[in-house]
């Protein structure tokens, strides 16, 4: 239809309009044909790399304490240590051997000044100390079967969890220990622990000693190669 009409016979003004439609249709030709390069969005541009969130990972503390004998150690926050006098060696249940480490924010100093004569229930001595118990030889037994041979409290809470890979169960308000975790490795049960007593039994807090260390202290629990 249009075969017969040539560009020059078009009128300046009709062909400078045409001209100025076909650029502005050309320039939107070239943004199109450049939007087919890819393009980094800015939030894609401030999200963190997989290597700069590698290294943001926290990393687990080496232990400050280790037990070479029964392969487990701890992480123990400023002023705990390892205590000789809150340790005891006895028997459960007078069946077999359990082996405690204990753990204080008191010096050696302080705990040979407090004593543990008399102690029977509720010890200066043992107030915000930590505690690990090795039971040996416990063969197939669970680690709800240990507990329940303890006795058990009214309002306490038992869950299933894992401790370093191994099946373990955690009890809050439990007997006969406010928290604890009893982990069970091949034939041996341990349980991690802490003990503290409410303000109204007039037994005093150890200077630098909290309930956060104590559950920091559970929570490094690992076994060591």
């Amino acid at each position: 239809m249009y075969s017969n009409v040539s560009f020059a016979s078009v009128s300046p003004v009709k062909r400078s309009s045409f001209v100025f439609l076909l650029a502005i249709a050309l320039a939107g030709c070239g943004r199109v044909g450049s939007s087919s390069s890819p393009t980094t969005s800015p939030l894609a541009a401030a999200g963190p790399t997989a290597s700069s969130a590698a290294s943001a990972a926290p990393s687990v503390a080496a232990p400050t304490y280790v037990n070479t004998t029964y392969k487990f150690g701890l992480t123990l926050p400023a002023p705990y240590q390892k205590s000789v006098r809150a340790q005891t060696f006895t028997a459960d249940g007078g069946q077999r051997p359990a082996i405690q480490d204990a753990f204080s924010a008191r010096t050696d100093a302080e705990e040979a000044a407090i004593g543990n004569d008399g102690c029977h229930t509720a010890c200066p001595l043992w107030n915000y100390a930590a505690y690990v118990w090795v039971h040996t030889g416990t063969g197939s037994q669970t680690l709800r079967q240990y507990y329940a041979s303890t006795g058990g409290n009214v309002g306490e809470i038992i869950e299933d969890t894992t401790v370093d890979g191994r099946p373990a169960i955690r009890i809050t308000n439990g007997q006969p220990y406010p928290m604890q975790f009893i982990i069970k490795d091949a034939d041996r049960i341990f349980v991690v622990a802490y003990q503290l007593y409410p303000l109204s039994n007039g037994i005093s807090v150890p200077a630098g000693a909290s309930k956060e260390k104590l559950e920091q202290i559970l929570a490094s629990f690992r076994f060591t190669p």
